[in-house]
């Protein structure tokens, strides 16, 4: 019976496992140093002064495709489609607000009147849906500032705002390093599903499936202090097993899943002198996507019928927040721009996906706005709390009355992010830039033998927790060919 171990409960780590475990006769430990399951993915209850309970979310999330994408193809694989239930964007449908102009999906004004007389052209969204895959794997090495150019022209900048704002929620980069193939591949995917939405219990319901799973086929799982790993333990350049929990037990194992991101399980957990030189340093180089903030807020009335909404609100000197249109993101010194009074923002109202996530005639408001593209910054506390201000003026500059009916907030900050789950705070994992995706990814199969990555930063392709579900099928899909399992 091969002994697997696997080092985190995010969606890759979770995911992987519970694909294991109901399919084959393993013996399974899984090590979560974190008090809940799912990473950034998890869900906690929080209880107002009223005794209230809410459920929020570690980050903010929405499923590009749910039931239709990687996420949904796991839950197939272990037989839990049926029984697991998703809330789609839907009457409503996602909603976007740029500057005050509602536009619609193709980047039109909602205040436009079409004019039927005229025959016209494919909107862009049209035209990603029907394009051929191979197509869009020659973009997988250009920038989407190069496609939108290419598609767009010079002279539709509202629209260029809007797809670039997009992809900044989607992948924490901006348009010039954004892979367009890694953009136009996640557009196309959710354009021909339209199945966008929300998983009922929140985010958390997801990985939480999945070690129900893992514990059923007798897997075991160690939260907090005992599922801290603090080594992977590598013999004759194969690992043997791993040290964990407060007394550095020895655990025995044929294989190591490390979704525990790349930089900490090379330089922390195994250690750099078991790598070459040349892995080591394209490793320690690789960049994280854009760092993020999170705020979830609990409202004691019903202000929105939104299910999805992506908002800029009103500023001054607007193009000046967007010169990542025609400029690096990344050239921009961000400690010295300081914090915005309002930013722009990705809004999920979780509660009109799966009412129980809040108290009867309530509202739960989840909110991510980035903090950085391209480096890393150290913010400090007093900056960490400004940007907090920074969400809740976003968020009157579209319903002035929310602040008055605030009776619970949480805020998860980036160095919340990087204290709990690494990666500098990174918002997903490593950078889907145009050097960084496809072939140019780190692989799932490390240069260790029984050694293997499954997280959002190696292989897959995706949003998120689908770049890491995706991941997680392609490591799985490596094991039932190579029969090793």
């Amino acid at each position: 019976m091969k002994r697997i171990i696997i080092i985190g409960t995010g969606i890759g780590g979770s995911g992987i496992g519970a694909l294991i475990n109901k399919n084959y006769k393993v013996d399974m430990k899984v090590f979560e140093q974190n008090k809940i399951i799912g990473g950034r993915c998890g869900s906690y209850i929080k209880k107002d002064d009223q005794d209230r309970e809410w459920k929020f979310d570690v980050g903010c999330h929405i499923i590009n495709a749910c039931d239709k994408g990687p996420l949904g193809k796991i839950l197939e694989k272990i037989r839990k489609s049926q029984e697991f239930k998703w809330s789609h964007t839907k009457n409503p449908g996602p909603r976007v607000n740029i500057m005050g102009m509602e536009l619609r999906a193709s980047g039109a004004s909602r205040r436009k009147k079409k004019d039927k007389t005229k025959r016209s052209r494919p909107t862009l969204i049209h035209q990603i849906k029907e394009m051929p895959d191979d197509e869009i794997e020659n973009w997988n090495y250009r920038s989407l500032k190069e496609f939108l150019d290419e598609r767009l022209g010079n002279k539709n900048l509202l629209m260029k705002i809007m797809y670039s704002m997009q992809a900044g929620v989607m992948f924490g980069t901006s348009p010039k390093e954004t892979s367009a193939g890694e953009y136009l591949k996640c557009t196309k995917l959710n354009a021909q599903t339209m199945s966008m939405g929300y998983p009922f219990g929140g985010c958390g319901a997801i990985p939480e499936t999945f070690c129900e799973v893992i514990s059923e086929n007798g897997g075991n799982i160690y939260l907090g202090k005992e599922g801290k790993v603090k080594k992977i333990i590598v013999q004759d350049n194969g690992v043997i097993g791993v040290e964990a929990g407060p007394d550095s037990t020895f655990y025995e194992a044929d294989i190591v899943i490390a979704n525990s991101d790349i930089k900490t399980t090379v330089f922390k957990l195994v250690g750099e002198k078991y790598f070459d030189r040349e892995y080591s340093n394209w490793i320690k180089n690789l960049k994280w996507g854009g760092q993020v903030c999170s705020l979830k807020i609990g409202i004691d009335k019903i202000i929105t019928d939104q299910k999805m909404l992506t908002y800029v609100p009103k500023t001054e000197g607007i193009g000046n927040a967007f010169k990542a249109i025609e400029d690096e993101l990344e050239d921009l010194d961000f400690k010295k721009m300081g914090i915005p009074e309002k930013s722009a923002q990705l809004i999920v109202p979780v509660s009109n996906h799966d009412p129980s996530l809040a108290p009867e005639g309530c509202q739960n408001i989840h909110t991510v706005t980035p903090t950085a593209f391209g480096k890393m910054v150290k913010w400090s506390k007093k900056d960490e709390d400004k940007w907090r201000e920074c969400c809740i003026n976003s968020l009157v500059s579209l319903w002035p009355e929310i602040e008055d009916h605030i009776v619970i907030s949480d805020f998860i900050s980036t160095s919340q992010l990087e204290v709990r789950f690494g990666k500098e705070g990174a918002g997903t994992g490593i950078a889907q830039s145009i050097d960084q995706v496809a072939d140019k990814r780190p692989s799932k199969i490390s240069p260790i033998e029984g050694l293997y990555f499954c997280s959002g930063d190696a292989g897959g392709w995706g949003i998120g927790t689908e770049l890491a579900a995706q991941s997680a099928l392609e490591l799985w899909d490596y094991f039932e060919k190579n029969n090793i399992i």
